[in-house]
């Protein structure tokens, strides 16, 4: 259909849906009745953005009152945790594409902290100037709570796999743990297809999609090949450059803990390398999910105590599966299906985070 008659068609529709509501009143549906945390700011980037207006779902999720939110900066959400860095490219994204795209730690009004993936658009007016900017959020807390459901089921063989020692796990303890693995696997969507129907019905693992959180999403993400990827969401080279030093960096002090032993230091190093890992990948929204479970790691890294036994092998399978995944994905971009390598990355994350907490 030509430009102009699409133009004319929509402007059509847009008449006779005015006709039976009020502008006012429709926007006002919108916002209210959402499903999403909508939030409306002015342009002023010096002023960090003054709330204007929050719908109730952005109240619920903040615990903030509207009153208490207008007049203020989003700023009021940020704290310790907050992903610095995906912050400060987000005026910059504003100014030159109009729209921004991030995931972060918010904080809500009683200081807890939760996941959050949005979304900025521009509002211009008439002129074309840029007079407001609306922003979508969406509160990831269920993969939290998923890494939860994992812990319960697996109570039992946690006692077991810690009862035995480094030195002496026979070849039926190492094969019951890898079954663990591979049903983990299933469970998270990473082997998930027709041949493994059954497979998934009668996992461990069984929880229905709906219980699934962010990874249950994750199955509808389809296929996406590198190279589809990288012709329409291309990365800053300077970004890759980062990823490879910071994945670069964990494998060394891996290598340094598996043949030296476990320090303090090394733990924070490593946690530190996935920590950057995880910021540069929050950035594109491709890679949200598998960000979320990079950090996760990181954090529980960093607060284990220097004397806790924990399984290595599980660590440095984790970090294959991360560095797999990436390899294919970013630095040799020759991946069939990106999201494949970060169901594994995903699968891997919880089987180890498991172990820590």
């Amino acid at each position: 259909m030509p430009s102009q008659a699409k133009d004319m068609e929509e402007m059509l529709f847009f008449s006779q849906m005015l006709n039976e509501c009020s502008p006012l009143e429709l926007l006002k549906q919108v916002l209210m009745h959402s499903h999403h945390a909508i939030v409306i700011t002015d342009a002023d980037a010096s002023a960090g953005y003054r709330i204007i207006y929050a719908n109730p779902v952005f109240c619920r999720h903040t615990g903030y009152e509207l009153a208490e939110l207008v007049g203020m900066s989003p700023r009021i959400l940020q704290g310790p945790k907050s992903n610095k860095r995906i912050i400060e490219k987000l005026t910059p994204a504003l100014k030159e594409h109009g729209f921004f795209y991030g995931a972060s730690i918010n904080y809500r009004k009683d200081g807890s902290m939760y996941p959050v993936e949005w979304n900025i658009s521009e509002i211009k007016n008439e002129q074309g100037e840029v007079t407001h900017y609306m922003s979508m959020q969406k509160d990831l807390s269920n993969f939290h709570r998923l890494a939860k459901q994992v812990k319960k089921s697996n109570e039992n063989f946690k006692d077991f796999y810690l009862s035995t020692t480094q030195k002496d796990k026979s070849h039926e303890n190492k094969a019951v743990l890898d079954s663990l693995k591979d049903n983990q696997k299933i469970y998270a969507g990473g082997l998930r297809n027709d041949e493994n129907a059954d497979l998934f019905e009668d996992a461990f693992f069984d929880f229905s999609p709906d219980e699934m959180g962010a990874l249950g999403n994750k199955v509808d993400k389809g296929e996406l090949s590198a190279d589809d990827f990288w012709q329409e969401n291309p990365i800053d080279d300077e970004d890759i450059s980062s990823l490879v030093e910071s994945i670069q960096e964990v494998d060394v002090e891996l290598g340094l803990l598996q043949s030296q032993g476990q320090s303090r230091e090394r733990l924070e190093n490593i946690a530190n390398g996935f920590k950057e890992v995880a910021n540069n990948l929050y950035f594109c929204v491709e890679f949200n999910d598998g960000a979320l479970i990079i950090d996760e790691v990181a954090n529980v890294l960093k607060e284990l105590e220097e004397s806790y036994e924990f399984p290595v092998d599980m660590l440095v399978t984790f970090n294959k599966e991360v560095y797999e995944w990436l390899d294919g994905a970013v630095i040799t971009k020759n991946a069939g299906n990106i999201f494949e390598g970060e169901n594994n990355t995903i699968a891997a994350g919880n089987q180890l985070l498991f172990f820590l907490k």
